[in-house]
């Protein structure tokens, strides 16, 4: 299709002349100039590849003869209107070229703008609201067909408004920016021109019916290829296609070979036929409206069924979708006497990512779980996201519960690679639990709830295990339940309390401290260390409320101390780093503001794992801690990950030295070479040294030997209630702490089970 409505083809040898002709030209952005010839032969190819709309002519051609040219493609049938711009004006050239067809001849020295003018004034004028209607135009093209099929009811409307007037030929026509198209035309053979020569693009600026009885006789028409060459159009009658809005697309003519004038009924007729082809369109055009309409909706009842049965973020079906995909295969399992699998998953420690690390990595880290997932399973499997870092896999036609176990297995392989995402390096545990149809339930519910048994049983084994359901598991599921309100209960009763277990500096007299310890003074089972709760606490979100709790006992504590003239320096609080979270290091300013406890005396001591992602936000808080002059302590230290290069890093006070080192540091030259090698970087550093576990004078004897600042273990006291250990205090703070163990009664020694 042309880039514009008129092709122009210029045939002149000389440059200069050329150049100025295209300046001309270019003042009308409606004309394109498609080539340039300078001599005779390659003029008439040029004429006849192109097919131009018109044709600017220079007779004296080197070599060759505009009057050839002319000659030669009026021969070959090419009607395009010429203008003859020429610098021999002889009559006799003059009449040769009028007897060849041409439509203007003119002196190239004086007449070159009336030649242009001539050339501008074959368009048609514009519409007035062009750019409405060609918005139109295209709307309707899309609607009618945009290729060049004849449609069967605009043909059947022109061939009657050709029968009723009389006419050989008839078309019904969308005059578009650069063409007139033709959705019908019995008795043209021609499927499109170009606008620049069309009937048409008269016809739309008119308000009824155009009418041109002789076409040679019509100064628009009488040079216009299609009067002067085929279709030899000498008469046209034409009716605009005006659409209720107002826009002209185009119109229902009729046309002939030789001049006619219609009659009063004929053209009335020819209106009413218009009328019909604009109706079909409007008809068209609303059922294409319908139908958008439609897809629009069935689109949207897509995208609502993909909102309501699959997971926004890793695209996996989520638990509704899930749930009808489980009841559906255990009818199906049912019928055919089949065993299906349902897999339970659990991501080991994912909080600790979202709370670390930001919920970025935890989204990508959950997409990329989703994706290994469906890499691993069948074709025929089921994976889905239940929500937050649970998913669950429906397998169906399993051979029997080793296939399961094998296939969870495999999940929990392809999860342990590490990932690297958003610059950190991951390992993505998961528990697994494994219930069976039909041997662990009979509906898809109580599959669901089984397998999540066994899933919370294989994440109490230990991280990255596999568990298939037995039905020991509910009397274990009721115990939890049970746990969990009771838990739920202390925390509203106070039934937590502070145990106190002393630190002492090595090899000096006195206290440099006390670290609070949890203990639950549970109604019926007695007095509970925090093995029996704290990870639970954490699993199910009560371990914010713990921790506040404890610094606010241990802070309480401390200033009754003071008040009684008992001297603990120090008292350390353990954190977990789930609690780390936004308004804690308020909650702990207000804590120390309402005790009058001055800041240095508080230490929070979180383990060395939650430290090693060198999370963002946990380090953030943990600075802001340290500025208020809260003291930092690495707990456990020696069995993470901490590298030195990020032990500098880290706002940190002290290292509390992991017990597995101390319990053999007497007889273990390896050890002993640890907590040297730890006691050294840490005095590098300026951080403290504790050591914690040590429950012998040789361990005392060794760890001053190595130059360990601190000690706490049963060497000194098992934790004990706050009453218990002020009188500690005030016994044995005097007395050297190498001969603590020889002087502390039994009666001093709480039971084993408050042990920490």
């Amino acid at each position: 299709m042309p880039d514009e409505q008129m092709k122009l083809v210029i045939v002149e040898d000389s440059e200069l002349i050329s150049s100025h002709l295209l300046k001309m030209i270019a003042m009308q952005p409606r004309i394109r100039v498609i080539g340039v010839a300078t001599e005779e032969e390659a003029a008439i190819r040029l004429i006849l590849a192109t097919g131009p709309d018109a044709v600017l002519l220079d007779l004296s051609l080197s070599p060759g003869s505009g009057i050839r040219v002319l000659s030669r493609i009026r021969a070959a049938g090419c009607a395009a209107r010429v203008l003859v711009l020429t610098n021999n004006i002889e009559p006799e050239l003059r009449n040769a070229c009028l007897g060849l067809g041409v439509a203007g001849f003119f002196d190239k020295s004086f007449e070159a703008e009336q030649c242009m003018q001539q050339l501008f004034d074959w368009l048609a004028p514009l519409p007035a609201n062009e750019d409405a209607r060609l918005k139109a135009v295209n709307a309707v093209s899309s609607v009618v067909g945009a290729d060049m099929a004849e449609q069967e009811v605009f043909d059947s409307l022109a061939r009657l408004a050709r029968v009723v007037t009389a006419m050989p030929m008839a078309a019904v026509s969308l005059v578009e920016k650069d063409r007139q198209r033709f959705l019908a035309h019995p008795g043209l053979q021609v499927q499109e021109t170009s606008r620049s020569v069309t009937f048409c693009a008269h016809a739309i600026l008119a308000s009824e019916l155009m009418e041109v009885p002789d076409a040679l006789a019509d100064a628009r028409f009488c040079s216009n290829p299609l009067v002067l060459g085929a279709p030899h159009i000498r008469s046209y009658a034409g009716v605009p296609l005006v659409l209720p809005s107002g826009e002209s697309l185009g119109a229902l003519c009729v046309l002939d070979t030789v001049p006619r004038i219609l009659t009063d009924a004929q053209k009335q007729a020819l209106k009413t036929l218009a009328h019909s082809v604009v109706g079909e369109i409007e008809l068209r055009r609303r059922v294409s409206e319908l139908e958008v309409e439609v897809a629009r909706r069935r689109i949207a009842e897509a995208q609502l069924l993909q909102v309501a049965t699959r997971d926004p973020l890793t695209s996996l079906p989520n638990r509704i979708a899930l749930h009808e995909r489980l009841e559906q295969h255990v009818r199906l399992a049912h019928r055919h006497g089949d065993m299906l699998a349902f897999l339970f998953i659990d991501l080991d420690r994912f909080k600790l990512i979202n709370d670390t690390l930001g919920h970025d990595v935890g989204d990508a880290a959950l997409i990329e779980v989703a994706q290994r997932l469906t890499r691993t399973l069948r074709d025929s499997d089921t994976v889905a996201r239940l929500g937050g870092d649970e998913f669950a896999v429906l397998l169906p036609e399993v051979g029997d519960a080793d296939e399961a176990v094998q296939m969870a297995g495999k999940l929990v392989a392809a999860l342990i690679e590490p990932a690297h995402l958003h610059g950190h390096r991951l390992h993505l545990n998961a528990s697994i639990g494994v219930a069976l149809y039909p041997g662990h339930g009979d509906s898809g519910e109580e599959l669901m709830r089984n397998a999540d048994l066994a899933m919370y049983q294989a994440k109490q084994s230990g991280s990255g295990r596999v568990c298939l359901f037995s039905p020991q598991l509910n009397q274990r599921s009721r115990d939890l339940l049970a746990l969990e309100n009771d838990l739920r209960d202390a925390l509203q009763r106070n039934e937590l309390l502070a145990y106190f277990q002393p630190q002492a500096v090595v090899g000096r007299a006195g206290v440099c401290g006390a670290e609070a310890l949890v203990r639950w003074r549970h109604p019926h089972l007695g007095i509970l260390g925090p093995d029996h709760f704290i990870r639970f606490a954490e699993e199910r979100g009560f371990i914010q409320q713990i921790g506040r709790q404890m610094i606010d006992m241990a802070l309480a504590q401390l200033a009754t101390w003071d008040a009684e003239a008992l001297h603990v320096p120090r008292i350390a609080v353990n954190v977990s780093a789930l609690e780390l979270r936004t308004g804690y290091a308020e909650m702990v300013e207000a804590a120390l503001t309402r005790y009058g406890v001055p800041p240095h005396r508080l230490e929070l001591e979180i383990t060395e794992s939650a430290l090693a992602a060198d999370a963002v936000g946990t380090l953030s808080m943990l600075a802001r801690l340290r500025k208020l002059g809260v003291s930092i302590s690495v707990d456990d230290f020696g069995v993470g990950y901490s590298s030195l290069g990020q032990l500098r890093r880290l706002p940190i006070d002290s290292l509390k030295i992991d017990q597995s080192f101390i319990a053999e540091i007497d007889s273990n030259a390896q050890d002993a070479a640890i907590v040297s090698a730890v006691v050294t970087m840490a005095r590098g550093l300026g951080l403290r040294t504790v050591a914690e576990g040590a429950e012998k004078e040789s361990h005392l004897a060794a760890l001053q030997r190595l130059g360990c600042d601190c000690v706490q273990g049963y060497v000194l006291a098992r934790p004990m209630p706050a009453a218990q250990f002020a009188e500690w205090v005030r016994n044995f703070g005097g007395v050297d702490v190498n001969g603590l163990l020889q002087a502390a009664p039994s009666a001093t020694q709480p039971s084993p089970v408050a042990s920490a």
